[in-house]
């Protein structure tokens, strides 16, 4: 990873882990979301799930991704490839 990539995720990953403003919690509490300690990663994932719900398939389909990669802990195991010689000779 490039040096200007490491320091944009470092950055952006403070970012998103930074607790939200008083206002901003009211605002999700006015629309019904009680999640305890919200950053900034929570609204993110509060705007990706209201547009999900409203039917934006591409929000239902970065929902469905982002649910899939934790529930995926179980590594994937190869198929046994088996060659058949079926050529006579």
């Amino acid at each position: 990873m490039k040096e200007n990539d490491k320091l944009l995720y470092k950055t952006l990953k403070q970012l998103l882990n930074e607790e939200l403003s008083q206002a901003e919690v009211e605002a999700l509490r006015s629309e019904g979301f009680e999640i305890k300690n919200p950053t900034r990663k929570t609204a993110v994932m509060v705007a990706l799930y209201k547009k999900a719900s409203s039917g934006d398939l591409s929000a239902i389909k970065e929902l469905r991704s982002i649910v899939s990669e934790k529930t995926d802990d179980k590594p994937q195991q190869a198929k046994a490839v088996m060659i058949v010689d079926d050529i006579a000779t």
